[in-house]
């Protein structure tokens, strides 16, 4: 059967040959090449038909979103500007917030120096805040706890004092105190002996006991009115005190996103003065220990009471000028007058050169650097000695609150110096 089929496929394939014709099968092996090659083709043109369709698709989407874009820029330019954008409207407000700023100080006026004194306070004892409000978690209780712990700092000995004092006045001897006097006066006359240009006559013309009493009554008038008035102002500042430890936190935040500053410069501007204020603090704290504890320890030695004068002697240290004298002198007169003169010769000396000077002018720098370095979490990269100085100069310029106002305004310069060389100065 396979040579039959051999010999028909051969005859048939010389037949083909014969007549000239392609043979049937190479016709039939071309169709289906031909078909494959069709089939392939289209299989090609596929792709590329859908990829023509998505560029079209891509095209009209482009088309409609620049049509969206032109139909807005459209609405825009047809709406009439925004008057925040126009140069009148800044310099209305401009003029307006000077206005109401100018307003509001002149209505607070009375209030402002109490509410200065008070911020930097706030500033200065945040800390205590902070650490009430990590153990206590509420900012009432926090704020109230700070407030009475500052209060204790001041009120509990000067009440000690007031106590104190009031016993001592009401075991007095009033006749053994017109002796003192006589004897206080004989010793000016002889001391006046010495300097003939002054006349003892015209000194001592109205130095009496009734005219000592007199000039006491008066300075006690002035004293007190004096007292109602920082009584008055204490209690100002205690409620401000109040009010910033409580909204201080958030107030900051607020100011800090209207401020033309970045953060980092806003910062900087409120460690350095909160660090500052705060080594003021605490070394003022340390420096009116120290100088009562050595009053306090060399008039227990001499028979009187240390812990009374000591803490009295502390507490004067805080006024300026004057400061301990308003102590160690009357303390020296009645150590005088009672013939214990080497003693009052002591006492003079001693207040005067080793606790004014030694202890107030050379240790207290020390003591700054100690707390800088000691209690601050990142010490200061001020001088010990520029904030010496700036105590001394707030003292004189602004009294007894120059204490804080000296040394704040002292270091807000010196950073504001530093945020412009470090950013603004050409290098």
């Amino acid at each position: 059967m396979q040579a039959d089929t051999t010999s028909k496929t051969s005859s048939t394939l010389d037949e083909s040959l014969a007549s000239g014709e392609p043979p049937q099968v190479f016709l039939e092996n071309e169709r289906s090449d031909v078909s494959l090659e069709n089939k392939g083709q289209r299989c090609k043109a596929k792709p590329q038909q859908v990829s023509l369709e998505n560029k079209r698709s891509d095209v009209s989407l482009e088309k409609s979103c620049c049509k969206q874009t032109e139909l807005e820029s459209k609405k825009l330019d047809s709406t009439p500007p925004s008057p925040r954008a126009t140069l009148g409207a800044k310099i209305f407000f401009a003029c307006a917030f000077a206005i109401a700023l100018g307003l509001i100080v002149w209505l607070y006026y009375a209030f402002l120096y109490t509410m200065i004194i008070a911020a930097l306070l706030c500033i200065a004892t945040y800390w205590i805040k902070e650490f009430f409000y990590t153990k206590l978690k509420s900012n009432l209780l926090a704020s109230g706890l700070s407030v009475l712990v500052l209060l204790a700092l001041f009120i509990i000995p000067l009440y000690f004092v007031i106590h104190r004092g009031a016993l001592g006045l009401l075991g007095v001897d009033w006749k053994q105190a017109e002796v003192w006097f006589v004897q206080i006066k004989e010793l000016i006359r002889s001391a006046l002996h010495y300097l003939p240009f002054i006349q003892a006559q015209d000194v001592l013309a109205n130095f009496s006991f009734s005219s000592i009493a007199g000039f006491v009554s008066r300075l006690s008038t002035i004293v007190g009115k004096s007292s109602v008035g920082f009584v008055v102002d204490a209690c100002f500042i205690v409620l401000f005190l109040s009010v910033f430890f409580y909204y201080g936190g958030a107030w900051y935040g607020y100011f800090c996103k209207l401020l033309p500053a970045r953060d980092e410069q806003i910062n900087l501007i409120a460690l350095d003065v909160s660090g500052v204020l705060r080594v003021v603090f605490f070394s003022t704290i340390l420096n009116v220990c120290l100088q009562g504890f050595a009053f306090g320890v060399l008039v227990s030695i001499f028979g009187l009471d240390g812990v009374l004068l000591g803490v009295l002697y502390g507490l004067c240290s805080l006024i300026p000028i004057v400061g301990g004298a308003l102590v160690w002198l009357p303390v020296g007169l009645i150590l005088y007058v009672q013939g214990e003169i080497v003693q009052a010769v002591v006492l003079v000396l001693y207040s005067v050169v080793f606790i004014g000077f030694i202890i107030d002018n050379i240790v207290k720098p020390f003591l700054i650097r100690i707390v800088n370095r000691k209690l601050l979490d990142k010490p200061l990269n001020i001088n010990e000695f520029v904030i010496f100085f700036a105590i001394f100069a707030g003292l004189s310029a602004c009294g007894f609150w120059g204490i804080i106002i000296g040394p704040a305004i002292t270091a807000f310069f010196i950073v504001m110096v530093r945020i412009y060389e470090r950013d603004f100065a050409s290098v």
